[in-house]
């Protein structure tokens, strides 16, 4: 299964834990996202799906993969986790995979705290799914299993939660496009960084976090920078770190010998500034202020 290098480590673990083997694919420097060109590179005659992940708020051009994997006979697999309430070429993210999924940990745009939701138009998939959530339970005979399953039931109070959040979910997106949009116009002139594309042919940026990455630069000097943002009260995460870097991975004889400059470059050079819905104006500038002090 084809599966970008630069993502969370879930999308890697869920593919070997289900007896599959990932093969990775570097990011476009630009939009950090897995391109069409990558995943056709990446295709052979072992290939049986395409998991598709979208990175930090702007989507991964979905047209030209959808094509390729009917042209191959591929399934398409589709991580919205971070792209609730985003849209490709005025399509929701979520709506292109096989099987799609969203996540509702706490830094996502609907939350229950933890868990998710699966979403699929396939009635025999989205009945196994059910299945396979709730220990395989088996509606005519409840207690008799023919298959190991988990038990991934949502609480009634998650559920609660999380439809109370969908009702203002324009409202967030909104706050969330505004948050970054302020970054862009009080950073515009930081030359030493590079920020993320505010829109794309097919998307705009819905600035799930607000990303920066050093144009010149190290892993040293970033985190040197990300240091002193801290001791000036300003917090900041740093960008995921490359699946065939993982030394668990390593161990496990897997990617030693992959090499992906980009997500290399992204992994040591960037990191995401304050941006969570509840950011008021005045701290977006107060971080801009100390950032652009720093640099």
């Amino acid at each position: 299964m084809i599966v970008p290098t630069f993502t969370i480590i879930s999308c890697v673990t869920a593919i070997l834990n289900a007896g599959a083997k990932p093969v990775l694919v570097d990011m476009d420097p630009d939009t950090w996202n897995m391109t069409p060109e990558g995943i056709s590179e990446a295709i052979t005659s072992k290939t049986r799906a395409i998991l598709i992940v979208h990175i930090y708020g702007l989507p991964v051009e979905m047209e030209p993969i959808l094509e390729l994997a009917r042209a191959e006979g591929l399934k398409v697999i589709e991580d919205a986790a971070e792209a609730i309430g985003q849209e490709c070429h005025g399509q929701p993210c979520g709506s292109f995979g096989d099987i799609s999924t969203f996540s509702f940990y706490p830094n996502k745009h609907i939350t229950t705290g933890e868990g998710g939701m699966i979403l699929t138009d396939d009635e025999g998939l989205a009945g196994r799914c059910r299945g396979l959530r709730n220990l395989c339970f088996q509606p005519e005979k409840r207690f008799y299993h023919e298959e190991i399953g988990w038990n991934y039931r949502m609480t009634n109070l998650q559920a609660a939660l999380g439809l109370a959040q969908l009702e203002s979910l324009p409202n967030t997106l909104l706050r969330k496009r505004e948050i970054g949009q302020l970054y862009e116009r009080l950073l515009h002139d930081c030359e030493p960084l590079q920020f993320p594309l505010p829109s794309t042919s097919y998307a705009e940026n819905l600035y799930w976090v607000f990303g920066v990455v050093l144009k010149v630069g190290s892993e040293e000097l970033t985190l040197e920078l990300t240091r002193q943002l801290g001791e000036a009260k300003i917090g900041t995460r740093p960008f995921f770190w490359p699946m065939h870097e993982q030394p668990v991975f390593h161990k496990m004889g897997l990617f030693r010998e992959d090499s992906f400059p980009v997500a290399e470059r992204l992994a040591r050079t960037g990191f995401y500034l304050p941006s969570g819905v509840g950011t008021t104006d005045q701290q977006v500038k107060h971080v801009a202020e100390v950032l652009k002090g720093l640099l």
